[in-house]
């Protein structure tokens, strides 16, 4: 199954201020700013829910011992199947890469 380039730049450059305008979609792929300065990506259909669960504790056990966590990016799928392939792809890229990624999305805002 081949991703929709064009689903994948819908969230792109959008603050999490902005979200409401996505919440009627199905999923999201998002970035993590850890407290150590790390980055942790995940999916969702809720990204709302799952950065404050991140922040509660309830989140992914790698994000429980880096708190506070700060959404960074995020992009918005139509479907969770092409979210996660996402994700998998975002998580084979280099910390520099994942870097670049939010830094292009902060030149669009």
């Amino acid at each position: 199954m081949e991703i929709d380039v064009e689903s994948r730049q819908l969230g792109v450059g959008y603050s999490i201020f902005d979200l409401s305008a996505f919440l009627e979609e199905k999923a999201f792929v998002y970035l993590l700013r850890c407290n150590d300065n790390s980055l942790y990506c995940g999916w969702t259909s809720d990204i709302q829910k799952r950065v404050k669960a991140h922040n509660t504790g309830k989140g992914a056990k790698y994000t429980r011992a880096k708190l506070p966590v700060e959404l960074v990016y995020f992009e918005v799928y139509a479907d969770k199947v092409a979210a996660m392939q996402r994700e998998y792809e975002i998580k084979q890229l280099t910390k520099l890469e994942k870097e670049m990624l939010i830094d292009e999305s902060e030149d669009i805002i």
